[in-house]
């Protein structure tokens, strides 16, 4: 993610905007790829001046349009955006990928990048903003952890053991875990604080925040398939 970012600012900038273009997840350009004459009939009711352009390029017919909901979680806005992100995957994500192992990992990482794109464009099917950023991922590592480090003997539960000698909590058993429903509880206002008033939280760009709680929810319904070492009660 940093390599991509370091091309970014170092690339020139109509290669960046190309590959940025190519990578990143445009909801409106996913939807034409799927249904067309939907989508036309769609922008038909639009005035001609209304961004004509910009939806022309959304439109236009990439070859990894269906790799997006993955590619756009290695780009990201800034240097900034990729530290904080960089800083909560190592909090969180690093935990996670202890248990899991790289391999599942990575698979459980991707595969709740694109639970959190999905997520985002079932609401937004239209939206021709570009969404980058590993957000939705990590946000489904947050939820992982909730899933066995409140656990009786995990590292934020009772006692001191490895995370991989500790249990999956059921969903029904994190309902009874005073600690897990506390951080769901703040982890979810949280989330609902950053999308409705992101400059309140210090952003100027809108927050894709349906993806993070697509991630979130993947991920927290899901990992006991992915755990390798936990087991589901």
């Amino acid at each position: 993610m940093a390599a991509v970012q370091l091309f970014a600012v170092l690339a020139p900038s109509s290669l960046v905007h190309g590959f940025y273009g190519a990578f990143a997840f445009i909801p409106l350009r996913l939807s034409f790829a799927l249904a067309p004459e939907r989508v036309l009939a769609a922008l038909g009711a639009l005035p001609l001046d209304q961004g004509a352009e910009e939806i022309a390029v959304q439109l236009s017919d990439g070859p990894l349009v269906f790799l997006t909901p993955l590619t756009y979680a290695f780009l990201h806005g800034g240097w900034t955006h990729l530290a904080i992100n960089a800083l909560t995957f190592a909090a969180f994500g690093a935990p996670v990928a202890h248990r899991l192992g790289v391999r599942r990992f990575l698979w459980f990482f991707g595969a709740c990048a694109v639970a959190g794109a999905l997520t985002h464009f079932a609401l937004h099917p239209l939206d021709a903003t570009p969404v980058v950023g590993a957000s939705a991922a990590i946000s489904g590592t947050m939820a992982a952890i909730v899933r066995f480090a409140f656990t009786p003997g995990a590292r934020l539960g009772r006692g001191a053991m490895d995370g991989r000698g500790t249990r999956t909590a059921s969903l029904s058993q994190l309902g009874e875990n005073r600690q897990a429903m506390l951080f769901l509880i703040v982890w979810f206002g949280a989330n609902l604080l950053f999308g409705v008033f992101p400059e309140a939280m210090g952003s100027t760009e809108p927050i894709a925040w349906e993806a993070h709680l697509g991630g979130f929810l993947f991920g927290l319904l899901t990992f006991g398939a992915f755990d390798h070492w936990g087991r589901r009660v």
